[in-house]
């Protein structure tokens, strides 16, 4: 017997089914799939009932992409594929980090699960609210336009000029104590939200109006707004920024990107701070311009004044011209627009100037007056103040949470 061809022929035979089976291998392994993307804002955040898509940019030829989802999402459509639409439950939560997963699978060959390591806020859809348009920003929804309520005896607020129309564009103008009880004509002694005071909100939340960011700045009340809606509070407005910043792309990672283009802002302090500070051009940027609704007059609108304003420079911000309006403030929709205000001595004026807007909080024992927030016709800023409770600014209503 010749041994070395058996040998010979035993070796070639072990090669060939090597080889058949590392091209067998080759065919069924299957790689772990890419990281998981989605089609939500950079806020993570989507109200309950609306689809969005969850989806890996591997999509390979003979796999299955089998998904793990929480109770909160519902698939609607693409099972086994590589893009898969979800619906979450409108009963709103929060999606945990790695609590959506997927697999890839080849003829009974499945990878390693890849996990979503980020949280998704789906949020309860906000009530509806007849007569006004709202929208959401971050995971808040807000009143797009003033309020317009003149109580249930007619006399809650003033319209501008005691002219009825003023109040189709503008809304209407309220005290401070009438915007934090709803009282028409309320005087400071039916207002019980006074410095120092405490109790709970319309939420069930406890408070003290102290002006620190633990016990105050998070209060609901109802006031002059709708029933589920509140006077926005200090969380509320910074939030309002810090989500318009993150969902519309606003430009600007420093006070020198700002200052280069003339364009964007930055998120400059924290939220322990809020809005107690002014937000300026010269430590925020450019504000004001993309939360305007209309036009200067010059071309045709309600604001007095162009389109852009001089700025007369410092170390950071050069001198010149700066703008007063911009294109993506029409995609935002906050729309404020120059309603004034009815002072405390009885007189309207600021028409086409300002925009004055309540803002539930008392930051001082002495003054003991209420903050306020302000857009000009002539900066970019949103600019604020401890105005007179009996000046009279308009109003927006943010929906409980």
């Amino acid at each position: 017997m010749n041994t070395r061809k058996i040998c010979l022929g035993f070796m070639g035979l072990t090669v060939f089914f090597v080889i058949l089976s590392c091209k067998k291998d080759k065919e069924t392994d299957v790689m772990q799939p890419d990281f998981i993307q989605t089609s939500l804002p950079a806020s993570m955040s989507i109200d309950g009932g609306i689809e969005f898509d969850l989806y890996i940019p591997d999509n390979e030829e003979g796999v299955r992409y089998d998904w793990v989802l929480p109770d909160l999402l519902t698939l609607t459509a693409g099972e086994g594929t590589n893009r898969i639409t979800v619906v979450g439950g409108e009963e709103g939560g929060v999606v945990q980090e790695k609590s959506i997963g997927v697999t890839a699978d080849r003829v009974g060959n499945r990878s390693y699960t890849r996990w979503l390591y980020k949280e998704i806020a789906v949020l309860t859809p906000p009530p509806t609210l007849p007569n006004y348009r709202t929208k959401r920003y971050g995971a808040k929804t807000w009143m797009i336009e003033n309020l317009n309520e003149a109580g249930e005896d007619g006399n809650l607020g003033w319209t501008y000029n005691n002219d009825p129309g003023k109040a189709d564009i503008y809304g209407r103008l309220y005290t401070w104590h009438e915007a934090m009880t709803g009282v028409s004509n309320a005087t400071e002694g039916q207002n019980p939200y006074t410095w120092g005071s405490s109790g709970t909100d319309d939420v069930g939340n406890s408070y003290i109006l102290d002006g620190t960011y633990v016990n105050s700045y998070n209060i609901q009340i109802q006031g002059a707004c709708p029933e589920g809606w509140h006077i926005p509070n200090m969380n509320d407005w910074y939030d309002l920024l810090v989500a318009i910043k993150q969902e519309y792309g606003i430009p600007g990672n420093s006070l020198a990107d700002v200052a280069n283009s003339k364009d964007g802002y930055i998120i400059a302090w924290g939220r322990e701070t809020g809005v107690v500070n002014a937000m300026n051009l010269t430590n925020w940027g450019v504000i004001g311009p993309y939360l305007k609704g209309s036009n200067p007059m010059s071309v045709g609108g309600l604001w007095q004044g162009g389109t852009t304003f001089n700025y007369g420079g410092n170390a950071v911000f050069p001198s010149g011209a700066y703008p007063l309006y911009k294109d993506k403030s029409s995609e935002l929709e906050f729309n404020i627009l120059p309603s004034g205000r009815r002072t405390a001595a009885s007189v309207f004026n600021d028409e086409g100037l300002y925009s004055y807007h309540w803002v539930a909080y008392r930051g001082a024992a002495s003054p003991n007056n209420p903050l306020r927030l302000t857009i000009g016709s002539s900066n970019a800023n949103f600019s604020n103040g401890l105005a007179n409770p009996l000046d009279a600014h308009c109003l927006r209503c943010v929906a409980n949470y």
